[in-house]
């Protein structure tokens, strides 16, 4: 998945390109299909991001998204604290792993692709789960589905290393429920690339 444009999206980008093509055979509409095919490759375009840092303690944004909760939640069992970001439809859509970490349990849930901005969607949304390590740190990784979602893009792996890509969400979000004692370095509201800095583990946690 290098390049300009993410693997996520040839389909697509092919699609489009034989429509285009019809529609300058047949001289219906090209100007319509010139402005979606020329949409479809900026929607499915995939920039370099360079990690803000390689510190091992660094957690990185997962995807070009803005922060629309910081808060204390409590998930499984235990307390932490919950990270929701929120993936505008013409931000980047490429997924990107926020540390070194290694996948303990992947979890799919099918279902229905409700505005993220409705409580209910979290629930009933099309769904992954990713149970991670760090070390012998652990934190979760929930990736939601938004309302112009039809598919959750996700390459399967059981090792990351920080900033590298494994998917591709179209619109939704990211709720990330870390150590209660993480270091957060961003606030609600703010705006960010992926493999920009959310924020350092603490040292205690991860040994």
């Amino acid at each position: 998945m290098t390049g300009y444009i993410t693997k996520f999206g040839y389909k697509y980008i092919a699609i489009f390109g034989v429509l285009l093509l019809l529609s300058l055979l047949l001289g219906f509409l090209p100007l319509l299909f010139t402005a979606i095919f020329i949409f479809v490759i900026y929607f499915f375009r995939d920039p370099e991001r360079v990690p803000y840092t390689d510190d091992e303690l660094a957690l990185l944004s997962p995807i070009d998204g803005k922060i629309i909760d910081i808060s204390l939640s409590n998930f499984e069992g235990d307390e932490a604290t919950k990270i929701i970001i929120e993936k505008s439809f013409f931000g980047v859509g490429s997924l990107r792993s926020p540390c070194d970490m290694q996948i303990c349990d992947f979890r799919r849930r099918h279902g229905l692709f409700l505005c993220n901005r409705m409580k209910i969607s979290e629930a009933l949304n099309e769904r992954v789960l990713f149970i991670c390590k760090n070390g012998s740190l652990k934190f979760a990784m929930r990736i939601i589905c938004g309302v112009f979602s039809r598919r959750l893009f996700i390459d399967r792996a059981q090792n990351l290393k920080a900033s590298r890509k494994f998917g591709f969400l179209t619109s939704g979000m990211i709720i990330m429920f870390l150590p209660k004692d993480t270091k957060i370095c961003v606030s609600t509201g703010d705006k960010l690339k992926a493999g920009e800095l959310l924020g350092y583990f603490d040292t205690k946690d991860r040994r």
